[in-house]
């Protein structure tokens, strides 16, 4: 039955009708659905398809815009059913966008799971130039970089800050942990990062290994 209704939210996502996408969402609420699986198998599977579709040239920005927004706003009320129950603080992680990205859903997802997993999470928002993740990683004194992309197009700007934190000799100080919908564990490793997350529990899992 939940794969049957994840099915209609990734339609509702693609054909960016907010609609039918409020109408499932509720419907999910009602069921009691695992809010992770629901994200991760139904909304984050519906806007990546969208940002394939943008990325194709079937969709333009506005669409892509619209279709982030709906999945940011379903999203934010299934989050109400993930637990927070009392976790003991492990580590600081800086996150944001990487430059020429708007996408925040799955940064944002990871931020969620991440702080109900016990790690301290400070957003830097969109659109970060490389320098941003590492003065704010300085300013915070944290433990983990974690740069987020879901367009293909802006995933070079993952080695970049990979890269400009070797310049500034920063590379031994923060853990670079990378994710996105455009990228995967052999990009992660050619570009050098200590890490790669395909998803909000993977991104746990891994940073937890990385101090392990």
């Amino acid at each position: 039955m939940a794969e049957a209704l994840y099915a209609k939210i990734q339609k509702a996502i693609v054909e960016l009708d907010k609609e039918r996408l409020d109408k499932f969402t509720e419907e999910a609420i009602a069921t009691r659905v695992d809010p992770v699986d629901a994200i991760e198998k139904a909304y984050m599977v519906g806007i990546q398809r969208v940002g394939k579709m943008f990325e194709d040239g079937d969709y333009f920005l506005p669409e892509l815009i619209t279709g982030a927004q709906i999945v940011k706003e379903a999203v934010t009320e299934i989050e109400k059913l993930i637990p927070r129950d009392k976790v003991i603080l492990k580590s600081k992680m800086v996150i944001g966008t990487v430059a020429g990205d708007i996408h925040d859903i799955g940064k944002n997802l990871v931020i969620t799971w991440m702080s109900t997993q016990g790690f301290e999470m400070v957003d830097i928002g969109v659109d970060c130039p490389v320098d941003k993740f590492i003065d704010r990683a300085i300013e915070e004194d944290a433990d983990i970089i974690g740069a987020s992309c879901l367009l293909t197009m802006t995933a070079p700007e993952q080695m970049k800050l990979v890269e400009r934190m070797k310049e500034r000799g920063l590379r031994e100080r923060f853990k670079v942990l990378v994710g996105g919908a455009a990228i995967n564990k052999a990009w992660a490793d050619e570009i050098g990062a200590d890490g790669f997350a395909g998803d909000m529990r993977e991104a746990a899992e891994v940073a937890l290994s990385l101090f392990a």
